[in-house]
């Protein structure tokens, strides 16, 4: 899915000059030049970055940046030909992430949509990282605190323990490489002794999960392991965070 920018402005000569420079194979940039349709764009749509004219937040005394900030976590930059303190002041209490005042080159402008953009996308991964995989009630995986419940009880994992057992358990029955797993849990490039180093961190796995009477993880000759899921309809995983 596209990345949506919603440009609020009515100099068309300004929401155009952002648009070309944003507008990209993976960023779409809608545009509104009154309060009335920027509200619509903002409900319907899912919006990465709100870059929006300050004189138009002031003309209503800022009521609508404040329903966006409460709405939706969506980063928000204001441009402004006013660059007094207290106007600044007023729209970041009102909600606003962050404020260009004149004289602002075309450039610092684009540079700052870009780095809202990357921080939302960020923190909205991070987020989703963050759910619980619930496997019936015998296995819990809790990345946000880096701790797994094996039939109601904590068990010591090691960090590349850990990360690989998340790996395996974000694609349940999906086959998963040798490779696609050192580079989840290492994060390097593929060493020589890869099978090796692999094998070694799922047999001391294996051995801690042991007590659940259950295979969670499985070997594919000649390819790599998966991820088993008992067949008795408890087990869900609500999220999916390995990238390979």
């Amino acid at each position: 899915m596209k990345k949506q920018v919603l440009i609020i402005h009515n100099n068309e000569n300004i929401y155009c000059e952002i648009r070309q420079e944003l507008e990209s194979p993976s960023t779409k940039v809608i545009c509104a030049s009154t309060l009335d349709e920027a509200v619509k764009l903002f409900v319907n749509n899912e919006i990465c970055l709100v870059i929006m004219d300050a004189a138009l937040s002031e003309d209503d005394n800022h009521q609508f940046l404040r329903m966006m900030r409460i709405a939706k976590p969506v980063p928000i930059l204001l441009l402004s030909s006013n660059t007094e303190y207290s106007d600044r002041l007023r729209v970041f209490q009102a909600g606003a992430n962050a404020y260009l005042g004149e004289p602002y080159t075309p450039d610092e402008c684009i540079a700052q949509a870009k780095s809202l953009v990357n921080l939302y996308v960020e923190l909205k991964s991070e987020a989703k990282s963050n759910h619980p995989l619930v496997f019936g009630k015998d296995l819990i995986i809790e990345p946000a605190k880096r701790v797994v419940f094996l039939q109601g009880k904590s068990i010591e994992l090691t960090r590349k323990e850990f990360d690989i057992l998340l790996c395996l358990a974000s694609h349940p029955e999906q086959v998963l490489s040798r490779e696609q797993i050192y580079r989840q849990a290492w994060g390097l490039d593929i060493p020589f002794d890869v099978d090796e180093a692999v094998k070694s961190q799922i047999k001391t796995l294996r051995k801690k999960l042991s007590d659940a009477n259950t295979e969670y993880i499985k070997n594919v000759w000649g390819v790599g392991y998966r991820f088993h899921i008992k067949k008795d309809g408890n087990a869900s995983a609500d999220n999916c965070l390995c990238s390979v």
